[in-house]
């Protein structure tokens, strides 16, 4: 059986204007870490999920440290990550 790609290119094709105008908004606040538009995303990312807060991070690396940051894992405790 073949699994077609994810075509990304036309995801992305459909909302282009969108997407370039929330780039074009960052780069001239100069705003890229805590702005309002940082602020706007996590709300935005809590409300779809369902949750009260939203953090948004450097990387994948950086949302499993604080994660663990906030379990507050003892020492012996399992941890498994993907």
């Amino acid at each position: 059986m073949s699994v077609p790609f994810l075509d990304l290119t036309s995801q992305y094709d459909e909302i282009r204007g969108e997407i370039d105008a929330a780039i074009s908004r960052v780069l001239e606040s100069q705003a890229f870490i805590l702005g309002p538009q940082v602020a706007a995303l996590e709300e935005e990312i809590a409300d779809y999920v369902g949750v009260r807060h939203a953090v948004g991070c450097a990387s994948g690396t950086d949302a499993l440290l604080l994660t663990l940051m906030a379990l507050e894992p003892e020492e012996g405790d399992e941890v498994v990550v993907p």
